[in-house]
């Protein structure tokens, strides 16, 4: 047989070191392999690789916008110090433009121009301070200022899409005219009266009008001018600032015509004297901005509450101002306007302030419009202010005195009296006969014994014998007045009393009652045989104890005699 065995090599015995160790017996079984041996060694925490990134590639500008810069440098160098600031910037000038550009037009050039700059440069700071934040949180960066910084730039974003969508993007077209230099709003139409004493501001206060109206004011044809007449729903504050200024400089007196509202009371304030015509009223409101930013237009309502006070509006009112929405309107009454002293107060009587002695047939003119029972009288029948101021005119270039020019105006208003009464309603009416029955009985007692009582003459129809008066009584039948002409006229003029009427009448209060107080302003200067004041005074006092047709019925008759 063949031994297939490996032949083992050859030792010689000569050259063996006996001394040596004996080599180790070889075991049966073979050695383990080295991946086996590396399986029992204890293995060590593996090392994290470093990212690889390439190198940051040339450029601030980009470098940022991808991200490539730390947080700190992205957020509080390139967001925080320049995108906020300049979205405050941009709210600020929206702001400066609504309420207090002194040139309009160069402010809506700059938004024009300006806004798409801002809005990109903002762009560029959020979208790369969030790409950075991005980064920050990926390398194991503190979660709470990576979320933080993301939180503010999300309120940043949010900032700067309030600004675009509820302050440029409706406001564009505007800004687009102003560049132009026309005002959306439009501007005030202003207008000389042909005598030249009145300037009359009408419209919207806009671009331009404050510059327009210290040149009117300047020019020739105010040498003469007296007062400047407004009618006005309010526009610019800024322009409306300016036409205050050139008005206290001039010392004109303001008179609202029409309504005065918002920027309009500026100018109106600015006036000396002030006067509210009987149709005029004042209404006040907070400044908008249109930013809806609270800051600006907070700031915006300080300045007008400055503006207000420096013009001498008393603080409680500039406070019902700032509460009282830019969307409504406050209208304050004529009582509270007087009692502040901030228009002259409401005439009681029929007298009217009275001008100085060398007054023209226009001073006159001009007090009783300002007049509200003579304007009211003038509405309800044309004429009648030229017709008094005539009279009235006439009796002061002849010498007469203050109480006989005033008197001058009874007369005619004698021939309105009958259609007046008439032509009211029966409560109206009954007011009128309670004003009577207080009248004669003020009179009645004479002046001194034995002489005629004035509540005879005035029965009579004698106008002079109104002046003797109370004012309280007086001021009573001009309130009487203003409400009868303010009223809506008749629809037909009341007819003569038939058959029936009269039968109802002489059974109730007595067939004398027909006509008793028919005299009242007849203007007759001779005794017309009246009935006695004690007379008529019993019979006004059985009136209340009819029923109420019978006592209408004899409040109509008593001033209409048989036709």
């Amino acid at each position: 047989m063949t031994d297939a065995r490996k032949p083992r090599p050859y030792v010689d015995p000569t050259q063996v070191d006996h001394n040596a160790p004996a080599a180790p017996t070889p075991s049966a079984e073979p050695a383990p392999a080295a991946w086996q041996q590396a399986s029992h060694r204890p293995r060590t925490a593996a090392r994290p690789r470093a990212r690889v990134t390439s190198a940051p590639r040339k450029g601030y500008f980009g470098s940022h916008w991808r991200g490539e810069q730390s947080l700190v440098r992205s957020y509080w160098l390139n967001n925080f110090l320049v995108a906020a600031p300049l979205a405050f910037l941009l709210t600020g000038l929206m702001s400066w433009i609504s309420v207090k550009g002194d040139s309009l037009q160069v402010s809506a050039i700059i938004m024009l121009v300006g806004f798409p700059l801002l809005l990109a440069l903002d762009t560029w700071c959020i979208v790369g301070t969030w790409r950075a934040a991005t980064t920050y949180l990926r390398d194991h960066g503190s979660v709470l200022w990576g979320w933080l910084a993301r939180i503010t730039l999300v309120l940043g974003a949010l900032q700067l899409l309030a600004s675009v969508l509820f302050g440029l993007l409706p406001n564009v077209g505007e800004y687009w005219q102003m560049a132009r230099g026309i005002d959306p709003i439009g501007q005030a139409k202003f207008s000389f009266s042909a005598d030249g004493r009145s300037l009359r501001l009408d419209g919207v206060i806009g671009m331009g009008d404050g510059e327009r109206l210290r040149a009117l004011l300047a020019s020739e044809a105010a040498r003469g001018l007296k007062r400047v007449e407004l009618s006005s729903p309010g526009g610019r504050v800024r322009e409306a600032e300016h036409m205050a200024s050139a008005m206290k400089a001039h010392r004109h007196e303001a008179r609202a015509v029409g309504t005065c509202a918002s920027a309009c009371t500026l100018v109106f304030l600015a006036g000396s004297p002030r006067q509210l015509a009987p149709e005029g009223q004042l209404g006040f409101h907070r400044a908008s901005t249109g930013t809806y930013n609270p800051v600006f237009e907070e700031l915006a309502n300080q300045n007008l509450a400055k503006t207000y006070r420096e013009l001498g509006l008393p603080e409680s009112m500039i406070d019902t101002t700032l509460r009282t929405s830019a969307r409504s309107m406050w209208f304050v009454p004529r009582e509270e306007l007087q009692a502040h002293a901030l228009i002259a107060p409401s005439p009681r009587t029929l007298a009217i302030p009275m001008p100085p002695a060398n007054a023209s047939l226009a001073d006159f003119d001009d007090a009783l419009r300002m007049h509200p029972v003579w304007e009211a009288l003038e509405r309800r029948t044309e004429g009648t202010i030229a017709a008094v101021a005539q009279r009235m005119h006439e009796a002061r270039a002849a010498g007469a005195a203050d109480e006989d020019v005033q008197a001058a105006a009874l007369p005619l208003l004698a021939r309105q009296m009958p259609a007046l009464i008439s032509g009211t309603d029966a409560v109206l009416r009954r007011r009128y006969v309670q004003i009577v029955g207080d009248q004669l009985r003020a009179l009645r007692t004479p002046p001194q014994p034995g002489a005629r009582a004035a509540c005879r003459d005035l029965l009579d129809g004698h106008l002079a014998a109104r002046r003797l008066l109370p004012l309280d009584a007086q001021a009573h039948e001009a309130q009487w007045l203003l409400e009868v002409a303010n009223s809506e006229p008749p629809r037909w003029l009341p007819k003569p009393p038939n058959a029936i009427e009269l039968e109802v009448l002489t059974r109730s209060v007595g067939s004398s009652a027909l006509g008793m107080l028919g005299r009242l302003w007849a203007d007759a200067p001779a005794g017309g045989g009246a009935a006695s004041c004690e007379s008529v005074l019993a019979m006004l006092d059985r009136l209340p104890a009819q029923p109420p047709a019978r006592r209408q019925l004899a409040e109509r008759l008593l001033f209409q005699g048989r036709g």
